[in-house]
């Protein structure tokens, strides 16, 4: 839908041209600062990490219906690691990821029940309230 359907329809705001024109550049610098700052995050855990070549899940409407977040993140990748704008596949890829948040989740739950069975209690409030900490 255009913008000036949008605000009329939508919003019941009367816009001229030039306030659509504002409004559509101001959303489409807004999604790209989106898209570059959630692409320095990836990069900056990659490079603590030492990873340089994985794919990493991410869930959500904004990566995944924002128009042209994916690309954009991409392309922020490529500049914050300096890849070469020849190469076929970049190696470290945001890609869509179903069900993200209960994956997630899901491990943040199991490497939890390992850092415990270890006897690491850090981030467990009370370790004897807790019933699925086997008592002291």
């Amino acid at each position: 839908m255009e913008t000036h359907a949008l605000f009329e329809k939508t919003l019941k705001i009367d816009t001229t041209e030039a306030e659509r024109k504002l409004i559509r550049r101001l959303a489409e610098l807004i999604g790209t600062r989106a898209a570059r700052l959630s692409a320095c995050g990836v990069a900056a855990i990659c490079k603590m990490k030492g990873w340089t070549s994985l794919h990493v899940g991410a869930d959500g409407s904004v990566f995944n219906k924002y128009p042209n977040f994916q690309k954009r993140g991409a392309q922020a990748l490529r500049e914050l690691f300096g890849w070469d704008k020849s190469v076929r596949q970049d190696p470290i890829q945001i890609v869509p990821s179903e069900d993200g948040s209960g994956v997630g989740a899901a491990l943040i739950a199991a490497l939890t029940m390992k850092r415990i069975n270890a006897g690491i209690y850090a981030g467990v409030n009370d370790k004897r309230k807790n019933s699925l900490i086997p008592p002291a």
